[in-house]
């Protein structure tokens, strides 16, 4: 799987909602004309899977992309995440079963410097 974007999260992100880069409306699932949001399965850096709502602004210019609060909430306290933790969006095309999504969650070990997967 290649990496396509990064992104620390905030105080926003871990209490009510992943607000999205709009660049990584490029690689997730489109949404439909007419519609405003798409559900769509990831795996986690374990192979577990997990059930997101990517939903845009209805209005306006700016469209800004949100994963609700649902299914991202139950991840981020899984996980246990805190602001500053990261998330990798990884993808993968296939010919046969479309695109698969990765997100993993990282948690940077200061002892040796590295962002670790949890």
């Amino acid at each position: 799987m290649a990496t396509c974007f990064e992104k620390c999260l905030t105080e926003t992100d871990i209490v009510s909602r992943f607000a999205l880069p709009i660049s990584w409306l490029t690689v997730l699932p489109p949404i439909e004309q007419g519609s405003h949001e798409v559900n769509f399965q990831v795996t986690d850096g374990f192979e577990f899977f997990w059930e997101f709502c990517c939903s845009i602004r209805r209005v306006g210019r700016y469209r800004k992309p949100v994963l609700q609060s649902e299914g991202w909430l139950k991840f981020v306290n899984y996980k246990g995440l805190k602001v500053g933790d990261k998330i990798v969006l990884d993808t993968e095309a296939n010919d046969f079963r479309g695109t698969k999504f990765r997100i993993r969650a990282q948690k940077l070990n200061k002892e040796c410097d590295q962002w670790l997967d949890v």
